[in-house]
């Protein structure tokens, strides 16, 4: 590649933010060292001068509030009761940041940590091209390997992707955990809707449905931020807890597996044929699952999965 071809191509990625007036969207509930580290981080490199930071403190007991307002008394506290979860303090934020006059939403959860720059990369692609939505690429700060990205849907299958180190990546949904949302999304599509996803999957689900009105949806490789990924894949043939407790998981709004926002994922992206999946994930295959937990021991069950997968 010429070096006009490299730099015509990192163009969108050399424009400042200036002039763009960018809120940050942080909702946080009872983890006050994580959320004071992250808006440390954000005032070390200047991020809390240069954008406008809302905090939503979802029922906090821990001190949150206070800690933030003694610290960083920069930051905007919003309140909640502790039944926004994570789509509810996203929504109220993002509301709030829009009624002051902002023109691009940053969704950025607490445990996350852009880099520098990384944040005005996400803000300069979105300006020059109206019609993006533009997330950052997560990489575990640990082993460096990607985290939280996106997703692809293709044949009844979803897919977790992640940017290659020199391109970036079009996708069919984003992970909340640093994205940059244009005002007009919102006039489009409205706020994400915590009575769909309450807690988890409404990131992704929102972006698809943006993506169905005309918005692109690209992870930037150059928008790197440090997020550790903690939900990896699991297992569910060589879990040690009861059947019965990840049954129950099922109906526990804080858990990833909760069945309302389970459903209403896949019915957004494969529709009738999502619902029928879901049920052959939950009824038929999980069912089968469990029985094997409950007859077999854990040693057992290593040997059957090892046997499954030479002859497959």
């Amino acid at each position: 590649m010429s070096d006009r071809q490299h730099l015509n191509r990192c163009k969108p990625y050399m424009t400042l933010d200036a002039g763009a007036n960018v809120y940050l969207i942080i909702p946080v509930h009872n983890r006050k060292a994580t959320t004071l580290a992250c808006l440390n981080h954000l005032q070390h490199q200047g991020d809390l001068q240069r954008y406008q930071t809302v905090v939503v403190d979802d029922g906090s007991t821990d001190g949150t509030q206070a800690a933030i307002q003694a610290l960083h008394p920069s930051v905007t506290v919003l309140t909640g009761d502790g039944n926004l979860w994570w789509t509810g303090a996203i929504a109220l934020g993002m509301n709030y940041a829009i009624e002051q006059g902002a023109d691009y939403l940053i969704w950025l959860n607490d445990d996350c940590y852009p880099q520098p720059g990384a944040i005005a990369k996400l803000v300069t692609a979105c300006r020059s091209q109206p019609n993006l939505i533009a997330g950052g690429q997560s990489l575990d700060p640990e082993t460096g390997q990607p985290s939280y990205g996106g997703i692809i849907c293709a044949n009844y299958h979803v897919t977790h992707v992640h940017t290659a180190n020199d391109s970036d990546l079009e996708c069919d949904g984003l992970a909340g955990n640093f994205v940059c949302i244009p005002k007009s999304v919102v006039d489009r599509i409205g706020y994400p809707d915590p009575r769909r996803c309450p807690h988890y999957y409404e990131d992704v689900v929102y972006t698809h449905q943006a993506k169905s009105q005309g918005y692109q949806l690209r992870i930037l490789h150059r928008a790197i931020a440090q997020c550790k990924d903690d939900h990896p894949p699991i297992s569910w043939m060589m879990m040690q807890k009861s059947p019965l407790a990840v049954w129950k998981e099922r109906l526990q709004i804080k858990s990833p597996h909760y069945w309302k926002a389970h459903l209403a994922y896949y019915w957004e992206f494969m529709g009738f044929m999502g619902i029928w999946l879901y049920i052959y994930q939950l009824v038929l295959k999980f069912s089968i699952i469990s029985i094997l937990v409950i007859l077999l021991p854990l040693q057992y069950r290593m040997k059957l999965k090892q046997l499954i997968a030479r002859k497959t």
